[in-house]
C-alpha cells in the first residue's frame, strides 16, 4: 500500500494535491525571494542568473497554485453542500481569506491571498455553470491570453507606440482574468474528476507526459540558446502552460511509484500547511533576509535561504502535524469560516 495514503493524518484529504502544492510553494519562494532581496537594498544589476529561473520557476509555479486553489474550492463547496449550507461557509471562507491576505499585503507588496479571496467569490458566483462550459470558456481566454501577449511585444517591449486599442482592451482584460482562468480550470477539472480518470487510465497519463515532457524540455533548451530577447519572451510565454502541466503530471507519476511517494512524502505536510508556511517565507524574505546583507554575496543569500527555509519549514510541518490536525494559520482559517473552535491538538 502507498506510504502517504496508510500514514495520512486526515483521510478526506486528497494527497496528492497536497504534495503538489508543498512542490509549488518551494518555486514560489525561489521566485520571490529576487523581490525581497531588491527591496532590501540590492540592485537588479548585482543578481545573477535569474534566467534560469525566469525559463523554469517564474509564472508555473504561481500558476500551479491558482490551479490548485481552484481544486481546493471544488472540493470545499462539495463538502459544504454535504451539510446543506455551502453559500455561506464558501462566502465567510473568503471574507477570511481577504482579511488575512490584507494584513499580509501590508508587509508584503507581493501577496496574492487578497487577490486568491476577491477570485474566488468571482468563482462561487459562477460554480453552478457545467464544469465542461467553463472550462471550454477558461481555456479559450488561456490561449487568447497567450496570444495577445505574444502579439503586444513590440509595444510592451520594443518600443513601438500606439498600441491598437483592441490589444490594449484585450491586455487589461487577459490581465483581470489571469488568476481567475486558472481558478476556474482547477475547479473545473476537479468536478470533472480529471485525478481519478489519470489514474484509471494510466497509459493516457503515460502519453500526456512523453507529449507535454517533450515540448517542455525542447522549449526550455531553445530558450537557454536564443539569445535575441523577442523569440526567447515569446517562447516563454507560449512554454509556461506545458511545463505548468509536465511539472503537474510528473509529480502525479511519481507518487503512484514505492520510491517516488517516498522520497515525496515530506512535500504533503508542508502542502498541507500551505498557507503557514507562505506567511513565513514573508517573515524570512522581509524581517531576517535584510539582515544578511553586507555579510554574504547577493546570490549567496538567495540561494543559501531558499535551502535553509526550505528544509527548516518541510520539517517543521511534518513535526507540527504529528501533534496537530491542522497548520496555525490554516487552524484560524477554518475556525472563523465555520464560526466555531475547532479541534487543533491530536
Amino acid at each position: 500500500m502507498n506510504l502517504m495514503k496508510e500514514n495520512s493524518p486526515n483521510q478526506n484529504r486528497i494527497y496528492e494535491l497536497d504534495i503538489i502544492r508543498g512542490f509549488a510553494l518551494i518555486g514560489i519562494f525561489l521566485v520571490n525571494i529576487f523581490n525581497f532581496i531588491q527591496r532590501a537594498g540590492i540592485g537588479s544589476q548585482l543578481l545573477s542568473g535569474g534566467n534560469w529561473i525566469d525559463i523554469i520557476f517564474t509564472g508555473k509555479f504561481y500558476a500551479i497554485f491558482s490551479l490548485l486553489f481552484g481544486a481546493g474550492a471544488a472540493i470545499f463547496l462539495s463538502r459544504a453542500k454535504e451539510k446543506g449550507k455551502p453559500s455561506i461557509l464558501f462566502i465567510r471562507r473568503m471574507v477570511v481569506l481577504a482579511v488575512i491576505g490584507f494584513l499580509h499585503s501590508l508587509v508584503w507588496g507581493g501577496d496574492v491571498l487578497l487577490p486568491y479571496a476577491l477570485v474566488g467569490l468571482v468563482l462561487f458566483a459562477l460554480h453552478k455553470v457545467p464544469a465542461k462550459v467553463l472550462f471550454k470558456v477558461t481555456f479559450s481566454l488561456h490561449i487568447i491570453g497567450i496570444l495577445v501577449n505574444v502579439f503586444a511585444y513590440d509595444w510592451l517591449y520594443g518600443g513601438k507606440t500606439d498600441m491598437p486599442p483592441i490589444l490594449d482592451i484585450l491586455l487589461l482584460i487577459t490581465a483581470l482574468t489571469s488568476f481567475l482562468v486558472y481558478f476556474i480550470e482547477g475547479y473545473t477539472l476537479m468536478n470533472m474528476d480529471v485525478l481519478e480518470k489519470l489514474k484509471m487510465r494510466p497509459r493516457m497519463h503515460k502519453w500526456l507526459l512523453i507529449t507535454l515532457g517533450s515540448i517542455s524540455v525542447i522549449s526550455v533548451i531553445a530558450q537557454f540558446m536564443i539569445t535575441h530577447h523577442k523569440p526567447a519572451h515569446i517562447l516563454l510565454i507560449i512554454s509556461q502552460l506545458p511545463l505548468m502541466l509536465t511539472y503537474i503530471l510528473l509529480l502525479l507519476w511519481l507518487v503512484k511509484k514505492k520510491r517516488g511517494s517516498y522520497i515525496l512524502y515530506p512535500l504533503q505536510a508542508y502542502g498541507r500547511m500551505a498557507m503557514s508556511n507562505y506567511l513565513g517565507q514573508t517573515v524570512v524574505g522581509i524581517f531576517i533576509l535584510p539582515m544578511l546583507i553586507g555579510y554574504f554575496s547577493p546570490s549567496l543569500i538567495i540561494y543559501g535561504v531558499c535551502m535553509i527555509t526550505w528544509i527548516t519549514q518541510i520539517i517543521i510541518s511534518n513535526i507540527w502535524l504529528k501533534y496537530f490536525y491542522y497548520g496555525p494559520v490554516e487552524w484560524i482559517w477554518r475556525c472563523l469560516t465555520y464560526w466555531r473552535l475547532v479541534p487543533l491538538l491530536k
